[in-house]
């Protein structure tokens, strides 16, 4: 017969094989699969077709080849990109899901009363800066000015109402001119657009006298003589219109540019940040890329995550108080 402390004795033995079995599952667990390990979705907030989308996919197209794995492109519209960056938010912090972002959707858009208190740069890790572009200042052919300076000395004189056209009131262009009005201490009144199109057909026809758009939408126009170039809103003369002068070149401190990116959801393991960051480096070095870009009007940056991260926090800040200084609430 077995003895009662026999039995007890096993008894505490295979509870602590038990406990020993769970806690080596615990700290070993499964070994984790090599990223990538399967297909790939990079989330964009604008219509297949346009310029965000064009990049989006040609960058995919690469990653894909170059990681051996299939990458999507959804276009997910709506809210200036806040659709994508919300459900992009809510992905699993796996690198499976890679966000496309604008420079507004980062610095502008969260100061917004529309943005819902969503923080696109609290929810989101930064992963790499892709390109950037700066806007020109356009002119129709009828206005008395053929420089920045003279464009101001015009508004000053105040003997004709001038007024700009932007792509939305939450965009920079928005910001450029009232940056503008600001350092040149004279008014312009805003008329916001659904896109740089729609305002630029309007300067053609003689509907509004000024606008800030995109190189691509601005420029042909200009060589074709249809419309004027005044200035370009990068902080030095952008290389690709070597002969438009800097807005700077008349008030130092004016700079603002727009620009592209991707990031990944908070928590993403930083190794599988750096291993995006890597790729998406490496396809912006080559020069089909580079080609591509210029003549987006764009110019490849790369670089770091952290060097991206530090470009939004400096915007973040200065186009903030720029909000909140105008009293921007969004569309």
């Amino acid at each position: 017969m077995i003895s009662g402390k026999l039995v007890r004795a096993k008894a505490r033995i295979l509870g602590m094989a038990t406990v020993a079995l769970a806690l080596s599952a615990i700290v070993l667990p499964a070994k984790a699969q090599p990223f990538p390990s399967r297909s790939i979705t990079i989330l964009v907030g604008y219509s297949a077709g346009g310029q965000a989308d064009a990049l989006a996919r040609i960058v995919g197209k690469q990653l894909g080849e170059n990681l051996k794995v299939s990458v999507v492109i959804e276009n997910k519209t709506g809210a200036n990109g806040m659709i994508a960056a919300q459900a992009a938010a809510r992905a699993e912090p796996d690198g499976y899901t890679i966000l496309m972002v604008t420079d507004a959707m980062v610095t502008i858009d969260p100061h917004l009363a529309t943005s819902n208190h969503f923080d696109l740069s609290k929810a989101m890790e930064p992963v790499i800066s892709v390109a950037w572009a700066p806007l020109l200042l356009a002119a129709a052919n009828n206005v008395p000015a053929n420089s920045v300076a003279e464009l101001v000395a015009l508004g000053k004189q105040k003997t004709q109402n001038l007024s700009f056209g932007s792509s939305g009131s939450s965009t920079p262009h928005r910001l450029a001119g009232e940056m503008l009005q600001k350092y040149g201490d004279f008014t312009m009144t805003h008329i916001p657009y659904k896109g740089t199109a729609a305002s630029v057909n309007d300067l053609l026809g003689g509907q509004i006298p000024l606008l800030f758009g995109a190189p691509t939408a601005v420029e042909p126009l200009a060589t074709a003589g249809k419309i004027k170039v005044l200035g370009v809103t990068s902080e030095k003369r952008f290389p690709l219109l070597p002969n438009v002068p800097a807005i700077s070149e008349t008030f130092p401190e004016f700079k603002i540019i727009s620009y592209i990116g991707f990031m990944l959801p908070r928590n993403t393991p930083r190794p599988v940040i750096a291993a995006v960051n890597k790729e998406m480096n490496q396809i912006l070095a080559t020069d089909s890329m580079r080609a591509w870009l210029d003549k987006q009007g764009m110019v490849a940056v790369g670089g770091t995550p952290d060097d991206f991260k530090r470009q939004i926090e400096v915007d973040y800040q200065a186009r903030g108080e720029l909000v909140r200084a105008l009293g921007i609430t969004g569309e």
